[in-house]
Order: structure tokens, then C-alpha cells, then sequence
């Protein structure tokens, strides 16, 4: 299941079929959808349901042979965060100071609303001799994308993939009933399929 999130909140909440025809988040190049089966269900029902019915005929094929890796088999756990109004400025020393490269981006009540990473800032700011030149005033909330896509810890791990090579972004951050509980990062997904050597990437 994926959802897409802004500062107003929820605006999306699917499967990855249902998310490749929603179309409102922007991505670099125009991707075909996957053709959803309807065979099995009505244009009564909820968004869950029909995604429970895909897995479940997913799951119950018998030549299935491939391991189902969840993404909180590998998520991170300790996830950092910043808020929306801090100054850009501050995100890139929080950056540099680190040893990651994104920052999920976060309200006063821990709502997530965006991610900030490293090429983010660097479109917004001059570094000359460790000196940054940067409007001061300039925020994180000025700075990340309209919309965010998330997942929750028990997708499958090729979707995420998919939708990390099809979005053309690094990292989902991770929620359960709207909590940030992980994030799920390019890195993360490698990792997995080098670890499980009968993944292929059918999703």
C-alpha cells in the first residue's frame, strides 16, 4: 500500500496500480501503469480491498516460488527528521554533519510532509570554501516537493522498488497509521535482493 502525503495531509492512500493511474505526482518521464485485474472486483470497492484481493491471488499462486520480503525486513528504524520552518541553512549543516543524505520532513505534531535531501539544497544554495551562501530566510518547506509518496512496513519490497526507479527518488519514509515508524532507501532495497537471491523484480 502507498500513500501520498502534503502540509494539508493525507491525499492518497492505494495500491501501486491505483497509484500509477492517479497521475498527480510529478515524476521525470511518463511511465505506462500496469494493467489492473478488475475480473474480481466492483467500482464499489474500497481501495484496500481490491489491493488484498491482488496479494492474496499474488500470494496463493503455486508456482509462486519467490520469498515475499516485507519493508520492515529491512527499513531503517532510526529515521531523522526536521521540521518544515527550519531554515535551509540548518538542514544542510544537519546533512553534512551526518553520514546520510535525506531528512524526513515533518510538522509541529510529527505529520510527515515531504523529504529534503542533499541535491535538494545544494539547487538552492553556494558552498565557497565550506562557506554557505544562502538566502537566510529560505526554509525547508520552500525548498521539498508538493507531494510525498510513503509505504507502510508490509509492502512487498519490489513494488517499492518500482516505485523508487519509476519516481526517480531515493528513500520512502516508512508509516503505520500515519506514525513514522522507518525508511525504506535505495541502498535498503539493493541490499535485500543481494541478499535474497531468488527476488526478481516482477512487481
Amino acid at each position: 500500500m502507498f500513500y501520498v502525503y502534503d502540509l494539508d495531509g493525507l491525499k492518497f492512500r492505494g495500491s501501486l496500480e491505483e497509484l500509477d493511474q492517479w497521475g498527480s505526482v510529478a515524476r521525470k518521464s511518463k511511465i505506462q501503469p500496469l494493467k489492473e485485474d478488475t475480473s474480481s472486483s466492483t467500482s464499489s470497492e474500497a481501495p484496500e480491498s481490491r489491493a488484498i484481493s491482488a496479494y492474496q491471488k499474488i500470494v496463493s499462486k503455486d508456482n509462486m516460488v519467490e520469498p515475499l520480503v516485507h519493508t520492515y525486513q529491512i527499513m531503517s528504524f532510526q529515521v531523522s527528521t526536521i521540521h518544515h520552518e527550519t531554515p535551509l541553512v540548518d538542514a544542510w549543516w544537519k546533512l553534512k554533519n551526518s553520514t546520510i543524505r535525506q531528512l524526513v520532513v515533518t510538522t509541529d505534531q510529527k505529520r510527515v510532509v515531504g523529504m529534503l535531501s542533499d541535491r535538494d539544497i545544494l539547487k538552492r544554495i553556494n558552498v565557497v570554501d565550506d562557506e554557505v551562501q544562502v538566502d537566510q530566510e529560505l526554509i525547508v518547506g520552500e525548498v521539498i516537493s508538493q507531494e510525498i509518496i510513503t509505504t507502510n512496513s508490509t509492502s512487498d519490497i519490489r513494488r517499492v522498488a518500482r516505485v523508487l526507479a519509476f519516481y526517480h527518488i531515493n528513500a520512502l519514509p516508512v508509516l503505520d497509521k500515519e506514525k513514522l515508524v522507518g525508511i525504506v532507501t535505495r541502498g535498503d532495497i539493493l541490499r535485500g535482493f543481494a541478499a535474497n537471491p531468488k527476488l526478481n523484480l516482477w512487481a
